[in-house]
């Protein structure tokens, strides 16, 4: 039987995957698109930001809702350590967003040589923090 927090443990690897724009031609509004808008990739990744803004939110649900019984994974399938892991890399994420966004803009206005690689970056942070949340935080709880 699943776990009562798999809803939202369900959503934040939802929301994360929305973000990633993972299909060919990568969809409007994700990471991978918003690469291809070079100034204006701060505007395109304004659906990204919503969607780890959710991402936190359902994850703090479950990270309040572990917080009295202390539940440390492992032993227990999904724990605070988990989820503080799980914060923490979308803290970085959009650090990662904010620093790519500054690139894009970095010579008068037009993206700095290194923006791509900065803008990937962020895309792989996207689908290693997906993966772990999949992992950790979805798979034990079905």
């Amino acid at each position: 039987m699943p776990s009562i927090l798999l809803p939202p443990a369900t959503i934040a690897e939802k929301a994360v995957k929305l973000s990633i724009g993972d299909t060919a031609p990568p969809l409007p509004g994700t990471a991978t698109h918003s690469i291809t808008l070079l100034a204006g990739y701060l505007g395109g990744m304004a659906p990204v930001i919503a969607n780890l803004t959710l991402a936190t939110t359902n994850i703090t649900i479950i990270q309040t809702t572990l917080t009295p019984s202390g539940a440390i994974s492992p032993p227990s399938r999904i724990g605070l350590n988990t989820c503080a892991a799980a914060l923490s890399q979308i803290v970085t994420a959009n650090a990662s967003i904010v620093a790519a966004g500054a690139q894009a803009v970095a010579l008068a206005g037009a993206p700095s040589p290194t923006f791509p690689v900065a803008g990937q970056l962020v895309v792989t942070q996207l689908i290693a923090l997906r993966t772990f949340i999949n992992t950790f935080l979805v798979t034990p709880q079905k």
